[in-house]
């Protein structure tokens, strides 16, 4: 016997539930109620973001039970709400299921001439450029990354750059006088002055 799913109906729009995961929609328009109501009253969900059903209830397609959620957001909502049986039926799912799959296809040929176009592209989208280095003056040479090109030719040289420019400086409290200075943020300093840091010691000492 066929299985007949409900019905709902908006701007005389028909939407059907749909059996795998019981949302409603309609086909012909290709999009879920619960997206179309949203959109008819807020306009195009914005990209990377989901319409989430406050009460959990996928039926209750009212405005007011809609809301939009960040997509990550959103997963991480219906994540924290799962029973103890349905996260063991997620993890054997993937590992019963999802995984074999996976694995399988990444060994097929299919598989294999993809990662070998990946490969390949990014190879063809690595440029050699040659450059010169900020601190030392040095020549050197790397990669175009994404417009991102190297900058110095050792790290040492790439702190002693930053140091001389100020760039790791941070401002702190004296421990001490309570007055604000400037220190290196890679370096312990919890005191403006010699003579503070002096009266620190010998505090630390008396305990």
């Amino acid at each position: 016997m066929q299985q007949k799913y409900e019905a709902q109906y908006f701007n005389s729009i028909k939407f059907i539930q749909q059996g795998k995961n019981g949302y409603y929609k309609n086909q012909k328009l290709g999009i879920s109620m619960h997206r179309y109501v949203w959109e008819f009253y807020n306009g195009k969900i914005p990209k990377g973001y989901e319409i989430h059903h406050i009460d959990g209830n996928k039926s209750n397609n009212d405005i007011s039970n809609l809301q939009c959620l960040f997509a990550n957001e959103h997963k991480k909502l219906h994540g924290r709400n799962l029973t103890d049986e349905q996260r063991e039926w997620r993890r054997t799912n993937i590992n019963e299921n999802v995984r074999p799959k996976a694995i399988e296809w990444h060994k097929s040929e299919c598989g294999k001439q993809w990662h070998r176009e990946q490969v390949n592209f990014r190879q063809d989208n690595r440029r050699i450029v040659k450059g010169t280095c900020l601190q030392c003056g040095k020549e050197i040479y790397g990669y175009n990354n994404q417009g991102h090109t190297k900058k110095f030719c050792s790290g040492a040289c790439s702190q002693k750059y930053r140091r001389q420019n100020g760039l790791n400086n941070i401002t702190k409290i004296c421990e001490i006088c309570g007055k604000e200075f400037i220190t290196d943020k890679y370096r312990p300093k919890s005191t403006c002055s010699y003579k503070c840091g002096a009266t620190l010691a010998y505090s630390h000492r008396k305990k």
